[in-house]
């Protein structure tokens, strides 16, 4: 019976590490899409211009609010008569403080929008209220299809607002 239940357990502990190895090489795999930047030959990327035939404004945190949201993005508008449109990015709601996100380059790939986000975690003290790190674009037209990933290549899923 013992033997039995030893072998069983090594056959568990093996399927696990394989399992964890598999996991481990797909997420180190993530890279970035190939796309058509915009960012000036410095390297920096500007705080607002055109992309494709979007003319864009990347905006700071104290001109959107927070917008405690799970993690992913989303499209607003003011309910004003020609109001921009808005691409709001969250890194969802955090438990520490310290935590940002930030838009480090744009571009097209054919006809998709693509914003590329910095995102540095939550480090700092623990935090009882809601804080959500977010970052925004404001765009002059609405667009059909947007691809926001992480530096890492970690791909973003579109949220309801």
């Amino acid at each position: 019976m013992n033997r039995i239940i030893r072998k069983i357990t090594c056959a568990v502990m093996a399927i696990a590490l394989i399992a964890g190895v598999f996991t481990g090489c797909k997420a180190t795999a993530a890279k970035l899409p190939e796309y058509t930047s915009v960012k000036q030959q410095s390297g920096e990327l500007p705080a607002a211009g055109k992309v494709g035939d979007v003319e864009y404004k990347i905006l700071d945190r104290g001109q959107l609010g927070a917008y405690n949201k799970p993690r992913g993005y989303y499209f607003d508008q003011l309910e004003q008569l020609d109001s921009p449109f808005f691409i709001v990015i969250s890194a969802g709601t955090q438990t520490r403080t310290g935590g940002t996100l930030k838009i480090t380059d744009l571009g097209m790939q054919g006809a998709t929008l693509v914003i590329v986000v910095e995102e540095t975690k939550a480090s700092g003290d623990k935090y009882t209220g809601l804080d959500c790190p977010t970052a925004a674009l404001e765009i002059n037209r609405q667009v059909s299809n947007v691809l926001v990933v992480t530096t890492k290549g970690e791909q973003l899923k579109k949220i309801e607002p």
